[in-house]
């Protein structure tokens, strides 16, 4: 009897985890499932609606512009179409990605509301980076810029092909300057081949630059799912069977899974919890982590991962379906599951 018990409070507490963690996801990106209102046949194709913004978003605005499309590359392999309005005294051309802007017309917006938005988006995008002059000729200018960045090593196997990069297990490491940085947002940019090798650094430099910035640009900021449920008010009653949880991010809360590379980060929060954790990929954003309880299975968090990652991930913000194990012996991250087994 006291085994059946045991095994019922172990599914319990499982149901209260994944309850947490969809919690803890819609926290940090107010996720809602939403459907397209589109207006049948009358619709245009996404070519066609390209074609025409780049027909007529300059009239009587930037008819001295030019105007380009390009496809972009976005994480895990996503291609999104950027938009370039290009004047001669400026420096930079913001990207205007119109695939969300093709969403609002399929919903319903009318087409000359759609150009006044992008106009008013390209507006705000260049008045932010009006007073910042890069000049990426010479490492020097940059140094104190360079983060880096971790993502899905198989999802962006093209990308890297083009980037310095390194492989952490399942995961890859890739290094980007800072353009622009507020309360508002983040503008960074992707470090090529090409520049290091017009930098003539080696990737030890760019890792050590990465290594010295990262945490002092975005430093880490670990969250207690209690605490942040309370100060949300979502109406949960929590007790003392909860599994205790955390979320790992860095103060801006944008790609903050790369704070688990911070030094001593880890072994800190181990040594001030008493415990070895899992560490769950919740995002590119954020990680979450888990003590290592009774009941608590490596094989078991890993299928919750995947199926949260299927389910309510946006595509581009998937970080890996693996679970990863730090333990205090050693002070060692090392995978505890991932689909291609256990303890790599």
């Amino acid at each position: 009897m006291r085994k059946e018990k045991n095994t019922y409070f172990v599914k319990i507490k499982q149901k209260r985890l994944e309850k947490y963690y969809n919690m803890c996801y819609n926290y940090f990106h107010n996720k809602q499932i939403k459907e397209y209102c589109g207006k049948g046949e009358e619709n245009m194709t996404f070519e066609a609606f390209q074609s025409y913004i780049k027909e007529n978003v300059l009239k009587e605005w930037r008819e001295d512009a030019d105007i380009e499309m390009a496809v972009v590359r976005k994480n895990n392999g996503i291609e999104l179409c950027g938009l370039y309005i290009r004047r001669e005294e400026e420096q930079i051309s913001p990207t205007i990605y119109l695939d969300e802007y093709y969403s609002y017309y399929l919903k319903g917006e009318a087409l000359e509301e759609i150009i006044t938005r992008i106009r008013e988006e390209y507006e705000w995008k260049i008045s932010r980076v009006a007073d910042y002059h890069f000049n990426l000729e010479k490492f020097e200018y940059v140094r104190d810029r360079i983060v880096y960045r971790l993502v899905n090593y198989e999802k962006n196997k093209e990308i890297l092909e083009d980037c310095p990069h390194l492989r952490l297990y399942d995961l890859a490491l890739t290094f980007r300057w800072v353009a622009h940085s507020d309360d508002i947002g983040i503008s960074t940019a992707l470090v090529t081949n090409q520049e290091l090798q017009v930098w003539g650094i080696s990737m030890n430099e760019l890792l050590l630059a990465a290594r010295e910035n990262t945490p002092r640009l975005f430093p880490v900021h670990m969250i207690d799912m209690d605490e942040m449920i309370a100060q949300a008010g979502i109406p949960i009653s929590l007790d003392e069977s909860a599994i205790p949880m955390y979320i790992m991010t860095n103060e801006q809360e944008v790609n903050g899974a790369s704070v688990l590379l911070y030094d001593n980060v880890l072994e800190s929060f181990a040594l001030e919890k008493k415990t070895d954790f899992y560490i769950l990929p919740s995002s590119i954003h954020e990680c979450m982590i888990v003590p290592v309880l009774d009941g608590l299975t490596p094989e078991g968090l890993h299928e919750m991962v995947k199926e949260i990652n299927e389910e309510h991930v946006a595509q581009e913000e998937i970080l890996g379906d693996s679970v990863y194990l730090y333990t205090r012996s050693g002070s060692l991250l090392t995978i505890a599951c991932s689909e291609s087994g256990t303890d790599e």
